[in-house]
């Protein structure tokens, strides 16, 4: 076990926090869910539970890489899965388009062991800290024109949602309220008016923010239209498809882009110390919510506090990641913000 100071690595941070384009305090989310999975069964029988359980760990395996495709060799082994597991259960539900009832199986694998699977396989790991993607989608369909909200009934609202959710993608839809309604109209989303949707977009402090708007065609198909914020330049569009075919042309191609920013950086073979400080610690409760915040990373095991000086504290974490992937971690928080420092981390604590 060894110690890392930042020295040696600064320029590599720094160029780590530029080809990610961080936003100043960026809205993340910690993922729970990413080693729990469903998926339909026809019955509860043994046999059909172990071949089940492969569906559960290919989607798990999904949403904690980022990786849509996966090796052939690492769903193969049934038996390896049903180690793994941790929790199942059963449940039906009505299907939305079917007056038929469906079974489905529900599974919580070890993360431990998924972790040593993804390795062994040579995947990379997208931490559980996650930026959030704000989306503005404007749908034109049997019901009229519609600008989505979070909380909105409408049957792309929960298909986004599931479809993101499937990728581990957290997502954050628009209120809508009176102040948004009196600044962006249905024509800036379907349009695509990005300098009135970025003022609009400030206050969620998202990441990255994705316009789509939606058009029904005929019977059940749909078609659409794409564009990510900061790559104003290119627009997809989407062929004729179901609504979810179309909301996934959105969403799919986002997440393979992000999980391959925030999962390439590596794990070590062997535990280490990243040594930082924490400024601004002005009384017991400062104090309380950075070690809190610290010790909830998904990449650090531990926390010890090595030292205080006046109104800083210098911790010292317990981590098997890469230092990049640790300070990639910390950079997608609200608590605390990076300061200038030449020879080590130093973090200011937001109010």
């Amino acid at each position: 076990m060894h110690v890392l100071k930042s020295t040696d690595f600064m320029i590599r941070i720094l160029t780590v926090a530029m080809l990610l384009g961080f936003v100043p305090h960026a809205h993340a989310v910690r993922v729970t869910d990413l080693y729990e999975a469903l998926v339909p069964v026809e019955n509860q029988a043994p046999a059909t539970r172990a071949d089940a359980l492969k569906g559960v760990l290919r989607k798990v395996v999904i949403k904690v890489t980022g990786q849509s495709v996966l090796p052939a060799s690492l769903l193969q082994s049934a038996s390896q899965v049903e180690h793994m597991v941790e929790q199942f259960g059963y449940e039906s539900r009505q299907e939305p388009a079917s007056s038929q009832r469906q079974l489905y199986l529900w599974a919580k694998l070890n993360p431990v062991g998924v972790k040593q699977l993804i390795r062994r396989a040579g995947l990379p790991i997208w931490p559980e800290e996650r930026p959030a993607t704000l989306v503005w989608l404007a749908i034109d369909g049997a019901a009229g024109r519609q600008m989505m909200a979070e909380g909105s009934e409408h049957e792309a609202v929960s298909l986004l949602h599931d479809i993101a959710g499937q990728r581990g993608l957290p997502l954050v839809l628009p209120l809508m309220d009176l102040q948004e309604s009196s600044a962006i109209d249905f024509d800036a989303i379907a349009t695509m008016q990005l300098d009135s949707l970025q003022s609009a977009s400030a206050r969620y402090g998202s990441h990255h923010v994705l316009v789509g708007y939606i058009q029904h065609v005929d019977g059940g198909l749909w078609r659409g239209r794409w564009k990510l914020m900061d790559d104003a330049e290119q627009v997809t569009m989407t062929p004729e498809g179901t609504l979810s075919d179309v909301l996934a042309s959105g969403i799919n191609p986002l997440a393979s882009r992000i999980a391959q920013q925030f999962s390439s950086l590596s794990y070590v073979d062997s535990e280490q110390y990243i040594d930082l400080a924490v400024d601004d610690i002005n009384g017991a409760a400062d104090y309380a919510r950075s070690l809190k915040y610290l010790q909830s990373l998904s990449l650090v095991s531990q926390v010890d506090v090595v030292g205080v000086d006046k109104e800083m504290v210098n911790f010292r974490l317990h981590t098997k990641a890469d230092l990049a992937a640790v300070v990639q971690v910390i950079g997608l928080g609200r608590v605390l913000y990076a300061r200038d420092a030449i020879d080590r981390l130093v973090y200011g604590l937001n109010p």
